[in-house]
């Protein structure tokens, strides 16, 4: 059986060849890690189908997979990358860029290793194109102002991130040895995503390098922002200076303050809400039941009308690993999402990302639950009002406008093992709206009212078919004399009987 070749030429196999002997060096020996998995995916088109727009860059392509699309490699935009290149590189490093080429050139078993798809390109093109986009990235990072919405919204998108490691790289190629690339790299991360971030961001982990690229820092700082769910998250602020200050008494001299400095230090980054998350979810077997397409929920409106049930956002800026419902108070706490024109494209990429970057079967793709959830409680604009009101939603677009968004989201197609806080949540909200009195008397005349109307209409569609039938039979036989016989016979019959 015959396949298609992603060849396109000999020398597109050629290019391949060389690519692949990069990997197994016979002059010297480089670290490759063949283990490292992609961090800029393709989405597949049953994924972007429904709303293409919101998935391919419209106005500036980044990385190899758009930087060279006709319609986005206009001579407007190759002149402003280049002009912002050269401004980030100042007349003192603009005879390096050679190098930074250079460098990307022999790193390539790295560099492919970013994306999900062989990219049939010379290296040195490649190269060059993540040279340009990522200079030109950098440059957008340090001089960000909020100027031009549609180019923020394209930087989001998965399919146009430029990898961390690369980014980092080059600024090993630029910078002196002792600058702190790193964390400034990650600094203007979190201001950039701040000011885009639909949820709040968790502010205390910016400095983790093990971010991919921004949509990730994005993506990592929502859902890890937990205000209580640790033991030692009250006291958060408070830790962070004990170990500042632990770092200064080592420097100091103090015996003992370095092991200090280290143990607080790796206190602070155990994942408490997940090690406190197992022992509430129990035994998986138990549990064997996972989320399915369509979330199971009424909406706003209905949970509060028929129901009593409140709404509130949750304290401290939580997160939503901190969604749930308080049984007593009889209230649906959620975190505050802040919503404008770009959110749905911000949203459906986060979605995206989670789904391709998490490919294992059974794992719980949490901003997709989020996702689902607010998508199954608003339906209409009635119930963004009531979030609103609640401060909940806040947002400049008008209440329909907020509904059209959720409306317009599909669901989550992935489906989890463990039941999440989320999950439990949508249970016991159910079970408060399934046991109110109204929902059941409603439900009951939906199941049964439907059914004695059709046996009505069946009823009545005899009766009338009976009709028919006898007003033809008289037509032809004279029903007014036929029913004044038969009422005479009878009333011989009975005056016979009464001798």
């Amino acid at each position: 059986m015959s396949s298609k070749s992603m060849f396109t030429s000999g020398e597109s196999e050629k290019r391949w060849v060389l690519a692949m002997e990069k990997n197994f060096p016979t002059d010297h020996i480089l670290d490759i890690d063949f283990n490292t998995p992609p961090c800029v995916f393709t989405l597949p088109k049953t994924l972007s189908q429904s709303k293409p727009e919101a998935y391919t860059p419209q106005h500036l392509g980044l990385g190899p997979y758009h930087h060279l699309r006709p319609d986005l490699y206009t001579t407007t935009t190759h002149n402003l990358k280049l002009a912002d290149v050269t401004e980030f590189l100042g007349t003192e490093n603009l005879h390096k860029f050679p190098h930074v080429v250079d460098a990307l050139v022999q790193s390539e078993p790295l560099l492919r290793s970013c994306y999900d798809q062989y990219i049939d390109l010379d290296i040195r093109t490649l190269s060059w194109i993540l040279a340009i986009d990522a200079v030109f990235f950098l440059h957008f990072l340090k001089n960000y102002s909020p100027r031009d919405a549609k180019m923020d919204t394209d930087i989001l998108m998965v399919e146009n991130q430029i990898p961390a490691v690369l980014l980092r790289k080059i600024r090993q190629v630029l910078e002196p040895p002792d600058a702190d690339g790193k964390s400034k790299l990650y600094e203007e991360f979190h201001f950039f995503c701040r000011d885009h971030s639909p949820l709040e961001l968790n502010e205390y982990i910016r400095g983790d390098v093990n971010q991919a690229h921004l949509l990730h820092h994005m993506y990592y700082s929502i859902v890890n922002n937990v205000t209580i769910q640790s033991p030692f998250s009250t006291y958060s602020l408070q830790l962070t200076d004990v170990i500042d200050g632990a770092h200064f008494l080592a420097d100091q001299g103090l015996p003992g303050a370095g092991i200090t400095a280290q143990v607080l230090t790796f206190m602070q980054k155990i994942p408490w809400d997940k090690i406190i998350g197992m022992f509430k979810k129990g035994n998986s077997d138990e549990q064997n039941n996972p989320s399915v397409e369509e979330i199971d929920i009424p909406s706003v409106s209905r949970m509060s009308r028929l129901a009593g049930i409140k709404f509130a956002q949750l304290a401290s800026g939580g997160g939503i690993r901190e969604i749930r419902f308080d049984e007593g108070e009889k209230k649906f706490y959620l975190p505050v999402i802040k919503l404008t024109a770009s959110s749905e494209v911000v949203l459906r990429n986060l979605v995206a990302y989670e789904a391709a970057s998490i490919p294992e079967p059974g794992s719980t793709l949490e901003f997709a639950e989020y996702v689902d959830l607010m998508c199954g409680i608003v339906d209409s604009a009635e119930d963004v009002d009531i979030l609103k009101r609640e401060s909940i939603v806040e947002s400049e677009l008008s209440d329909e406008e907020v509904a059209r968004i959720f409306n317009g989201i599909s669901k989550s197609m992935k489906k989890s093992e463990n039941k999440s806080n989320i999950e439990e949540a949508i249970d016991s909200v159910n079970t408060r709206y399934d046991n109110v009195c109204g929902v059941r008397v409603r439900r009951f005349a939906v199941k049964y009212g439907c059914a004695l109307f059709k046996f009505a209409s069946l009823v009545i569609s005899v009766v009338v078919l009976v009709l028919i039938i006898l007003r033809a039979f008289c037509s032809v036989f004279g029903c007014r004399s036929l029913f004044r016989e038969i009422f005479t016979a009878q009333n011989h019959n009975l005056v016979l009987s009464s001798y």
